[in-house]
């Protein structure tokens, strides 16, 4: 079993992190994937990823709900963290309209600007889509067909929905709302 999307880097998790680690690894969880959200998240991320010795596995990214006036300095630091250090996935990157949308039109460069970092470094994505799933599933087929993957993460569409996003290759895993489509 692998936990494709888990913050146990978070402050509120570091008195029980090694117990966590235990604990997971006893129910059969073999991988814990670490999404990053913003630039105070990648220290933290990192040691934590360190200290798991292989358990835990880095992703790195700007979330939609961290992107401010200062994005354009926080992709910079998404990019040097690239250049220097191996990541599993660009994550977790996508579209917010739920929280805010102050700042919907550099959500939308700031996610345009992580696609093309996913396919420049060869990376899957992982996608946070809130409020604003047509318009992810939109901007991913606008690269086409296989130049880039991932996971829709925070899923709470519907099936016409999940079929786009199936037929563009990506997968899904619902974390808002779970629907019976028969």
């Amino acid at each position: 079993m692998i936990d494709t999307h888990s913050h146990l880097y978070l402050e509120e998790f570091r008195d029980d992190r090694q117990g966590m680690f235990d604990r997971a690894r006893q129910v059969g969880v073999t991988r814990v994937y670490l999404p990053a959200i913003n630039r105070e998240s990648h220290d933290p991320m990192m040691e934590t990823a360190a200290v798991s010795e292989g358990f835990c596995v880095p992703m790195l990214g700007l979330h939609p709900c961290y992107v401010e006036t200062d994005y354009a300095k926080e992709l910079e630091l998404v990019e040097q963290w690239l250049q220097r250090e191996k990541f599993a996935a660009i994550g977790e990157v996508g579209l917010d309209f739920y929280h805010s949308v102050e700042y919907r039109e550099q959500q939308v460069e700031v996610f345009r600007h992580q696609i093309q970092l996913a396919i420049q470094y060869d990376l899957p994505i992982v996608i946070h889509s809130r409020s604003s799933l047509d318009e992810c599933i939109k901007m991913i087929a606008e690269h086409g067909k296989g130049k880039v993957s991932g996971i829709f993460h925070c899923y709470g569409g519907d099936e016409r929905q999940a079929r786009k996003i199936i037929d563009l290759g990506f997968k899904w895993h619902c974390r808002v709302t779970y629907r019976d489509w028969e």
